[in-house]
């Protein structure tokens, strides 16, 4: 579920946190999306034009689930003259007794204008045993005052034959949300989600959360909450059942060095069954992760 970061502010949101795919790899809708990396640093410090971001997290399930692991590697470069920031990711992801599929990523983002950052990505998965093989997003944030700001994403997920249920038309959605900015680092951000299965079902999500960003030692604390489908949980459980769930994250990163900052965070679902009715299972996943600018 993935989320959207403005130009001047280097933040962290996570209503649908993390690991979407994308992480501090998980938004597929923006490669600033972890808080990792800020334009506006980049271009006070030239000399960090490189931003590595390793993480690693583990899902941990009741009613004796397996539990899933996932390894991601984001590499990005910021091109100052053209205000441009291209990115690539690699992210392996374990979910027994599915297997182990490996994601490959390409994302970029240009700020057109001082308050408008353009982003998209392209993601594909060889061979995918539970991902979508492809997935491709496109959106915008646009900063329309000093306190408000609107986002908007677009995101195509396409299937093999592994899901044929989805393989013709694939799943679609569209991500609408604003933000609202308390001071130039702390803000609170509110998302809705629709998206539908051509011909067959439509589904909703909504999200909020809110970044403490003043805090001792340049500190950001991120909190969390969702509900409704994210299709993202489905992959590697029920085969292509949706269904609903609440989702809570809390996440703090924190600047060891001026060039390396440390991140942790845990995230809580509890999903339903296809008839929303009863629980499905529990879901907490504790991730760790470092971002190295060079």
């Amino acid at each position: 579920m993935r989320i959207t970061i403005n130009k001047h502010t280097c933040l962290v949101i996570l209503a649908m946190i993390f690991l979407l795919e994308n992480h501090y790899g998980q938004s597929p809708n923006s490669p600033l999306s972890t808080g990792n990396i800020s334009p506006k640093q980049l271009e006070s410090e030239p000399a960090y034009q490189w931003t590595l971001v390793p993480a690693y997290s583990w899902s941990f399930f009741n009613k004796g689930r397996d539990s899933w692991q996932k390894e991601s590697l984001d590499l990005y470069y910021y091109l100052d003259d053209k205000k441009l920031l291209l990115g690539t990711s690699v992210d392996m992801m374990h979910r027994p007794p599915n297997g182990t599929d490996i994601m490959y990523g390409f994302n970029a983002a240009w700020y057109a204008l001082d308050n408008l950052e353009l982003h998209g990505e392209v993601s594909l998965t060889q061979d995918a045993d539970f991902l979508p093989s492809e997935r491709y997003s496109l959106g915008l944030q646009y900063r329309l005052n000093q306190k408000l700001g609107f986002i908007f994403d677009v995101e195509q997920l396409n299937f093999g034959s592994y899901a044929p249920a989805w393989e013709d038309d694939g799943i679609t959605l569209i991500k609408p949300g604003i933000s609202y900015w308390f001071t130039e680092n702390t803000f609170a951000t509110f998302r809705y989600t629709h998206g539908w299965v051509h011909d067959q079902a439509d589904f909703d999500c909504y999200g909020a959360s809110v970044v403490f960003g003043d805090l001792p030692r340049d500190g950001q604390l991120s909190i969390g909450i969702s509900y409704g489908t994210d299709p993202d949980l489905d992959f590697g459980t029920t085969g292509t059942a949706l269904s609903d769930a609440y989702t809570f994250s809390i996440f703090y990163k924190e600047p060891i060095k001026p060039n390396l900052t440390l991140f942790a965070g845990l995230e809580y679902v509890y999903r339903f069954q296809t008839n929303n009715n009863s629980e499905l299972y529990q879901m907490w996943t504790p991730t760790i992760g470092l971002s190295w600018k060079f």
